[in-house]
């Protein structure tokens, strides 16, 4: 598949009480044409800020400091400047924020609000307008779409708000669609239908997906690449049934660890000992994840590892796997 993002080098710092600290790490990504792509890990592993960083929508006190994020081959899209990234917003890359209850203007109908990105990006009569915001109601699963067009926010329910929210990312069938906690808040039935509708319009669309969560079962049901992300860094890279059926990081195991020990009554609940570092208490020579690992060594301590090569297909940040595929 031909590549539409890559993401290399990428660093992120944050400034705090005058001081500079690092918050994602030369993170390296690549997402193909019509692919979705899973980026895992806990609160506080950098996946929403990399997000972020994509459409430049990083707060004040957050700066990209190293690499770059190019899309189609061709766009830089770190170089461009904040007229620039407004063609590219809701155009070329979609997104959809971790909150549908309040990511809608409680003051606006959802015609006019879903009308504002077709009057930003496009020259459309008010009847064209109508007639495509319907179009895209009805394929985002509303069975009367003709009626919502005047509701107000606070008339839908919370899986209601998200296919809105869904809609109004896809009316420009942008080239990639990136949905942070999509299914956050929403009871088990909705997120089901949610990431159903996901995988369907990819197809529709042409339009790969990066999804951010902290769930690995949404990643099992959506994804068919994913990395997993630990303080700031990308510490395992493979297929989805590659991480489920041989994950290699520690971090990675200890995540799948504690999803199986949710459906083993008899077996204890599984968690990670301690808490992801916050900026100001990183290890910044050695590995990130050395403090909570049980496998650590003093090479861990001491010097921040590479991605290893597991196989043709798989990396692991980890000291165990300098020797190939196979642990020390």
């Amino acid at each position: 598949m031909t590549t539409l993002l890559d993401i290399n080098d990428l660093s992120i710092d944050v400034e705090i009480d005058k001081q500079t600290f690092n918050v994602v790490n030369n993170l390296n990504l690549s997402i193909k044409k019509k692919q979705k792509y899973g980026i895992v890990g806990e609160s506080g592993s950098g996946k929403s800020l990399t997000s972020l960083s994509i459409l430049s929508l990083l707060p004040d006190v957050l700066r990209v400091s190293n690499g770059n994020i190019v899309l189609d081959k061709t766009t830089d899209l770190t170089k461009l400047s904040k007229k620039e990234m407004l063609n590219i917003r809701g155009n070329e890359i979609s997104m959809i924020f971790q909150e549908p209850m309040t990511a809608l203007d409680p003051l606006f109908t959802i015609e006019h609000q879903i009308s504002e990105v077709l009057r930003f990006h496009g020259r459309y009569t008010k009847k064209q307008m109508q007639e495509m915001i319907i179009d895209i109601l009805d394929k985002v699963g509303f069975a009367q779409p003709k009626k919502l067009l005047k509701s107000y926010p606070h008339q839908l329910s919370g899986g209601m708000r998200q296919r809105v929210m869904i809609a109004m990312a896809l009316i420009c069938k942008p080239k990639l669609l990136i949905a942070d906690e999509p299914t956050t808040a929403l009871d088990v039935t909705i997120q089901a239908q949610i990431l159903d509708l996901m995988n369907g319009l990819t197809e529709d669309y042409d339009t790969s997906i990066l999804l951010i969560t902290h769930d690995l079962g949404v990643i099992a049901e959506t994804c068919e690449r994913v990395a997993v992300m630990y303080a700031g860094t990308l510490v395992e890279e493979t297929t989805v049934k590659e991480l489920f059926r041989n994950p290699t990081h520690p971090y990675s195991v200890g995540l799948l660890d504690s999803v199986r020990s949710l459906g083993d009554k008899s077996q204890k609940l599984y968690s990670i000992p301690g808490n992801v570092p916050t900026p100001t208490e990183l290890n910044e020579s050695g590995c990130r994840f050395a403090s909570r690992c049980p496998h650590v060594m003093d090479i861990c301590l001491a010097h921040d590892p590479p991605l290893f090569p597991i196989d043709e297909d798989h990396t692991s940040k980890c000291w165990l796997y300098k020797d190939g595929g196979e642990k020390e």
